[in-house]
């Protein structure tokens, strides 16, 4: 296919701060604001631990945990025994909220605010570019290696700023393949089970710094108000996780060195089949955290309220793409033990 010829520790670390700028939300539990240069010192190092950054497109808080009507207990199994061996999850309920800024909780504003820390910087799926810079423009200045593999075409758009696109891997949708349907997507949709090949053999082969890796299939399948379908790609989207890993532990020590985080870019309806502004409900997301770095297990508590952009924040600090800050500047998940602060 052409697209894919063509494209070829402790969880202390993992800071969450609020990223002011305009458009940010006010927290109702306010944390210290930090504001990470646009781009990279000069005399900054290189990122130092690798990334993978995974979106699961629309999937709701209820079902990661087990929680709704759609996906039973048990039916992640792949990603559950990584949580108990050494992942951490953030968003489960009494435990703490982390969400969607908003206001329109639609996809290409969420994705926006993950990769850029900043809320405000699209405001509907029809958006070109973004204002500040991304996740990936910032480890490419850093001299890393980024890359972007996304099923839904337009995740592509904000990957970078429309004057920085060069060194940074994108491939988003099917790039116009006669031979790839794009159900259960519509356009340049790519179905996930090609793109996870694609991004999972671009991490073996390239070892890049940051893979931001776009699964969509199970927004897409609840649009239809198919909840068997969204069942089923939620199953695929546990597969894949389980492939990534065993992918990471083929990789040395560089692998075991990587950090994996999982999130959606927004929530559902109480309806299941939509979201956005009319349904607040829909803000709701959820975090999981991967790797040898994150000694915390299973559900944890995060006594203040969190938002889609402190995934940035996050990321800059598991990467090594901030200078050192002092105390007063940064808000720690967890504490050296792994219990939440």
């Amino acid at each position: 296919m052409r697209w894919l010829a063509a494209t070829l520790g402790a969880l202390v670390s993992l800071v969450l701060s609020c990223a002011g700028g305009e458009g940010a939300v006010p927290r109702t539990a306010p944390i210290a604001v930090t504001e990470p240069p646009a781009t990279r010192p000069v005399d900054a190092p290189a990122p130092r631990s690798p990334l993978v950054l995974v979106t699961i497109d629309g999937v709701r808080w209820q079902d990661v945990f087990a929680e709704g009507d759609v996906v039973a207990r048990g039916a992640w199994p792949e990603t559950d025994a990584w949580l108990r061996d050494e992942g951490a999850a953030v968003g489960a309920p009494g435990r703490g909220e982390i969400r969607a800024s908003g206001p329109h909780f639609v996809s290409l504003p969420g994705y926006a605010e993950i990769l850029t820390g900043r809320a405000g910087q699209c405001a509907d799926n029809d958006c070109k570019r973004v204002e500040h810079a991304t996740l990936l423009e910032e480890v490419r200045d850093a001299g890393g290696k980024a890359a972007l593999v996304s099923s839904w075409d337009r995740l592509g758009r904000i990957a970078t700023r429309a004057s920085k696109q060069n060194d940074v891997i994108v491939s988003a949708g099917r790039h116009g393949d006669p031979g790839v349907s794009p159900f259960p997507g519509e356009g340049d949709f790519r179905p996930d089970r090609h793109t996870a090949d694609v991004g999972l053999e671009l991490l073996e082969r390239e070892r890049p710094d940051l893979l931001f890796l776009g699964l969509g299939e199970p927004d897409e399948y609840a649009h239809h108000g198919d909840r068997a379908g969204y069942a089923r790609s939620l199953r695929y989207a546990d597969a894949v996780l389980g492939r990534l890993r065993r992918a990471l532990s083929r990789m040395g020590p560089r692998g075991a060195d990587t950090t994996v985080l999982v999130v959606a870019d927004h929530g559902r309806s109480a309806g299941f089949n939509d979201h956005g502004g009319h349904a607040p409900e829909s803000a709701r997301v959820w975090l999981l955290a991967f790797g040898a770095r994150v000694t915390a297990r299973g559900r944890v508590a995060s006594p203040r309220p969190r938002r889609l952009s402190d995934v940035a924040p996050t990321a800059r600090e598991l990467l090594g793409l901030t200078r050192a800050r002092t105390a007063d500047g940064l808000t720690e998940l967890f504490d050296a033990d792994g219990a939440p602060r």
